[in-house]
């Protein structure tokens, strides 16, 4: 099944970025896109006449054409689909997520057409996403001047970790360097502990290195705080790519502070990986 690349869309003036990265992510990885708006003002509970419930839906179906129009006006020959969800936004882009490649979201804004903060939504999505979440941050770059960089922070130094995984395919696809950076948070020890720290984490890497030779890696161990390495890594990357792990006995990922601090502080887009 060729799943698709999703775009959350909220009218906002950060919807067009938002396209761009949706169509360079579905062009590198050869899938269809689909660009979403959802809104429970569209959902018929009879506060409103049925004129102006086929109102709003027509001039949200016009957001979404117009939408599409600039995607196929970036990637031409692109297969673009375009849905109108009557559910809360938050909700309908993480059932979006059970059957996508990856989902798009910007993290601010308020919505044009009365709905909650966009960052609400994309904090919502991340939470409960089953698939890489894809967040356009402020302080990101245009999807057609990104450095060709991927960082990715390694917490623990796993070698099945979808993260670095999901680093090195998108470094690959982008011909990008990739940097995988592990953040002690504290002062190193002996000498010894920082050569065992990149014992661990050129071990954590090796397997992925064998399946992607083409991507140049590079690694570091560093005496910062994880959110506090990764925010300053970002100021020269395309996209930081962390894991994420559900809480025990819930179905909602533990995003933590380094999550959070990347979504509202990095220079990049952030790339929110499920672990499990």
């Amino acid at each position: 099944m060729n799943t698709p690349v999703v775009a959350g869309l909220d009218g906002s003036a950060a919807s067009p970025r938002c396209v761009a990265w949706a169509v360079t992510e579905a062009s590198l990885r050869g899938r269809p896109l689909e660009l979403v708006h959802a809104s429970m003002m569209l959902y018929r509970d009879g506060s409103l006449s049925e004129a102006a419930y086929e109102g709003l839906e027509e001039e949200r179906t016009r957001l979404l054409t117009e939408a599409k129009a600039y995607a196929l006006g970036l990637q031409p020959g692109l297969e673009v689909r375009i849905r109108l969800l009557a559910q809360e936004p938050g909700r309908a882009l993480v059932f979006e997520s059970e059957h996508a490649e990856l989902v798009v979201v910007g993290t601010s804004g308020l919505e044009n057409f009365g709905g909650p903060l966009l960052g609400s939504v994309a904090l919502r999505l991340v939470a409960g996403a089953r698939c890489p979440v894809l967040a356009i941050t402020d302080g990101a770059p245009d999807a057609d001047t990104a450095p060709a960089e991927v960082v990715v922070g390694v917490a623990e130094r796993d070698r099945e970790s979808r993260a670095i995984g999901w680093a090195f395919e998108e470094a690959s696809l982008r011909g990008a360097h990739l940097s995988a950076i592990h953040a002690l948070g504290g002062e190193f020890g002996a000498g010894r502990e920082k050569v065992d720290e990149d014992t661990s984490l050129a071990e954590a890497l090796a397997g992925w290195r064998s399946k992607y030779p083409d991507v140049r890696v590079s690694r570091a161990i560093v005496d910062q705080h994880p959110a506090r390495a990764l925010v300053a890594a970002s100021d020269q990357a395309a996209l930081v790519v962390v894991g994420a792990t559900h809480r025990h006995g819930v179905t909602e990922l533990a995003l933590g502070s380094v999550g959070h601090a990347l979504l509202h502080q990095a220079l990049s887009a952030v790339v929110i990986v499920p672990e499990a």
